[in-house]
C-alpha cells in the first residue's frame, strides 16, 4: 500500500513550478518532504499509540494475548511489523510518498470481507486516511507559505 502527495493544481501552476526559479522549487520541495516526513510520523503514532479498545485474543507464533482497536480506530500494534513498515521515500523535486509494502496494511486500511462476518473482528481499522486528512490543511498552508515567501 503506498500513499503519494503530489503538488495538484492547474496546468499553469504545474507548468509554473517547473519554469520557476530554484529558490521556489527549493522551497516548495521542503513543504512536499517536511509534509511527508510528518505524515510518516502521525501513522507511526497512530499504530504504536492507538487506543486497544476492541476484541482481546490469544494469537499464536509467536504465543501473546492480543488487545485489538476497535473497527474504524487505528490498528493497534502488536510485534511492530506493521510501524516498521510505514516508509518514506522522495522520488522528485516535488514528490514524496509514504507507504508500506504488507499486504495486511491494505487489509487494515480498508477491510475484508472476512472482518465483517458475524465472527469477524470487526471492520476496518484506518490509518492512512485519517492522518491525510488531518495533515492536508498543513500541508496546503506550508505550499502557500513556500511559494509566497520565495516569491518576495
Amino acid at each position: 500500500m503506498s500513499v503519494t502527495l503530489r503538488l495538484e493544481g492547474s496546468a499553469e501552476l504545474q507548468a509554473a513550478l517547473r519554469r520557476a526559479s530554484g529558490e521556489i522549487k527549493q522551497a516548495v520541495s521542503r513543504a512536499v518532504v517536511g509534509t511527508a516526513l510528518e505524515l510518516q510520523g502521525n501513522i507511526k503514532t497512530s499504530i504504536a499509540r492507538g487506543p486497544a479498545s476492541g476484541r482481546t485474543y490469544e494469537k499464536y507464533n509467536p504465543r501473546r494475548t492480543h488487545t485489538a482497536s476497535a473497527p474504524g480506530q487505528p490498528p493497534m500494534t502488536d510485534t511492530g511489523r506493521l510501524v516498521n513498515s510505514i516508509e518514506f521515500d522522495k522520488i522528485g523535486d516535488l514528490t514524496a510518498t509514504v507507504g508500506s509494502k504488507l499486504a495486511y496494511a491494505t487489509w487494515l486500511e480498508y477491510g475484508t470481507s472476512r472482518m465483517n462476518f458475524a465472527g469477524g473482528v470487526g471492520g476496518p481499522r484506518p490509518f492512512f486516511r485519517p492522518a491525510i486528512e488531518e495533515i492536508r490543511p498543513k500541508y496546503m498552508a506550508r505550499l502557500e507559505k513556500a511559494i509566497n515567501g520565495a516569491t518576495r
